[in-house]
C-alpha cells in the first residue's frame, strides 16, 4: 500500500476535523454493542481515535479514556475533559505500561500493511487486562483480501485500502485471544457488494 496516499488522506480530514464519515446510524449500533462492556471505573485505549467520536460517548462518571492518535489536528478536536487523556502518536510506536479493560481499534485495520496489523495485535493483548475486552472493527473482504487503490467517487479522492479475508484476520485474533466473537453489521451497514462492516470482540488474552 502506498503509505504516503494514506498519510495525505488522513492529514487533510484532520485538518477539517473530518473523521468519520459513517452516519449517525452505524454511531449508535457500535455506541450500543459497546456500552455493556463499559462498567464503573473502566479504562479504555481508543487506538487511532480520531476525534474520539465513539469512545467518549462511552464515558461514565469514573471512565479513563486514553485517546490514541497520530494525527493532532483530531485531538485537538477532543473536547478537554478531566476523563480523557490524548496522546499523539503513531500506533506503530506507541507504547505503555498500563493496562486497559477495553481497547478499541475502529477502522484502521484497512490502512494497516498485514505484518503492522499483527504487530498491533501483538501488542494491544499486553495492554488487555485480563478480564479485559479488545473490540477489533473493520470492513472485511466478502472474499480474499482485497486491495483498493484508485479514485474513490464516494470521498472524492486518491484511496488506498487493504480489506482483509474474514478467517485471516479471525485466525490472527485467535492466535492471540482465546474467545473471538464475530459481529456482522446489518446489511444497512454495507454499501458495496465486495466488503462488509464486521467487529471482532476479543477476550481472555494468551500472554
Amino acid at each position: 500500500m502506498d503509505k504516503a496516499v494514506i498519510d495525505q488522506f488522513w492529514r487533510q480530514r484532520s485538518a477539517t476535523g473530518a473523521g468519520r464519515w459513517t452516519e449517525s446510524p452505524m454511531l449508535n449500533f457500535e455506541r450500543e454493542l459497546l456500552a455493556p462492556m463499559v462498567g464503573a471505573n473502566c479504562r479504555i485505549l481508543d487506538l487511532g481515535s480520531g476525534s474520539a467520536e465513539l469512545s467518549r460517548k462511552l464515558l461514565l462518571d469514573t471512565t479513563h479514556l486514553l485517546a490514541v492518535d497520530k494525527y493532532p489536528g483530531f485531538l485537538e478536536d477532543i473536547p478537554d475533559d478531566p476523563r480523557v487523556i490524548k496522546q499523539c502518536a503513531d500506533l506503530e510506536s506507541f507504547a505503555t505500561a498500563s493496562t486497559f479493560d477495553l481497547i478499541l481499534l475502529f477502522g484502521v485495520v484497512t490502512h494497516l500493511e498485514a505484518d503492522e496489523e499483527e504487530s498491533i495485535y501483538e501488542k494491544a493483548r499486553n495492554w488487555l487486562a485480563p478480564a479485559g475486552t479488545m473490540v477489533v472493527k473493520n470492513q472485511i473482504s466478502r472474499g480474499v483480501e482485497l486491495l483498493m487503490d484508485g479514485f474513490s467517487d464516494a470521498l472524492q479522492c486518491h484511496y488506498v485500502a487493504r480489506y482483509p479475508a474474514l478467517d485471516v484476520q479471525e485466525g490472527l485474533l485467535k492466535s492471540r485471544f482465546n474467545t473471538v466473537r464475530i459481529v456482522a453489521y446489518p446489511d444497512t451497514f454495507n454499501r458495496w457488494p465486495t466488503t462488509m462492516h464486521t467487529a471482532f470482540v476479543c477476550s481472555e488474552p494468551y500472554y
